[in-house]
């Protein structure tokens, strides 16, 4: 371990240590956690690309969206120390969602539309689910107003599927209507994600506003996509993925224990190429290829919750 890392944290225990010090031996129990339940809708877009590696071109693009999915979402904090608390949240869906995706080729480089496309309106997403596990450090702390930093890991998933659609292949040369009970696509993404974030809060008497920043650059990303008529399977992984997220909220305490809350929460993960690999059972081929794949999600969630501190 170097100096400069040894010194790291003999000041970080020496700031905790004071901190309890200057709270009079502060010690945690269960009156200092903190429990929010709500109720919330996801809108979601998902990007998959796929691009020939020894020229940069996109030879292929699918767009998954899901608009209003009805999630539960819930989170858990515990105030350890005057200024630092650990939280564990997460949210899920829990229906299925109908939504739309679009796929799109580009097999003739020299053509900037694309010459192929398939469109299939009978998509859903599957489920969806996100843990969030992190540590809050608060800078400044007082009745009215309190800044702090964040830092925690994120994992995200989504499941999506797409049964039947429309599709005109090589420019019209082919067009047709696929059954609506057949399963043409399904596909699966996982985010992995450390971040650090900022905090901020203010109340004026029963109310209080706040919100909150994150942001990435050491994310995670894989998939899944099973071409069931073709036999294939594709798969990526992105590495040193870059995402940020910004939530907004307003809220109402009916007790000096409970308070009731509106919370917009925006993220996106921007595109990032990565290791692309085929699996083609029919013919019997398979092979990988860096800068092959990119992965790319952009969400929208509105919740309604209480938060309640015993």
């Amino acid at each position: 371990m170097s100096k400069i890392n040894r010194a790291v944290i003999v000041l970080i225990g020496s700031n905790l240590i004071g901190n309890v010090y200057a709270s009079d031996q502060f010690r945690p129990s269960w009156d200092d956690v903190s429990v929010d339940v709500g109720v919330g809708m996801l809108s979601t877009t998902t990007k998959e690309r796929l691009y020939d590696p020894t020229n940069g071109h996109k030879d292929s693009q699918l767009n998954w969206r899901v608009r209003n999915s009805a999630v539960l979402n819930a989170e858990v904090e515990w105030r350890v120390l005057p200024k630092l608390s650990f939280g564990l949240s997460g949210w899920t869906t829990f229906s299925k969602r109908g939504g739309m995706m679009n796929d799109y080729d580009w097999e003739d480089e020299d053509q900037k539309s694309w010459t192929s496309k398939s469109h299939h309106p009978r998509s859903y997403l599957n489920r969806s689910n996100q843990f969030d596990l992190n540590m809050k450090y608060w800078l400044l702390s007082n009745d009215a107003a309190r800044i702090g930093v964040v830092s925690g890991y994120q994992q995200t998933r989504y499941r999506f599927s797409a049964y039947g659609g429309s599709y005109n292949y090589n420019n019209g040369g082919q067009i047709g209507q696929a059954p609506d009970d057949l399963l043409g696509i399904s596909y699966r993404q996982t985010y992995k994600t450390p971040y650090i974030g900022l905090l901020a809060s203010y109340r004026y008497q029963q109310w209080e506003v706040g919100g909150g920043f994150k942001y990435s650059a050491w994310g995670r990303a894989s998939d899944v996509d099973d071409h069931h008529a073709a036999d294939t399977t594709f798969t990526s992984l992105v590495t040193k993925q870059k995402s940020t997220s910004l939530s907004l909220n307003g809220g109402y305490y009916l007790t000096d224990n409970a308070k009731v809350y509106l919370e917009g929460t925006w993220g996106r993960t921007f595109n990032r190429k990565g290791t692309g690999r085929y699996h083609d059972r029919e013919e019997g081929t398979s092979g990988s290829s860096k800068n092959s794949a990119g992965i790319e999600n952009t969400s929208l969630m509105a919740s309604i919750g209480m938060r309640y501190t015993f």
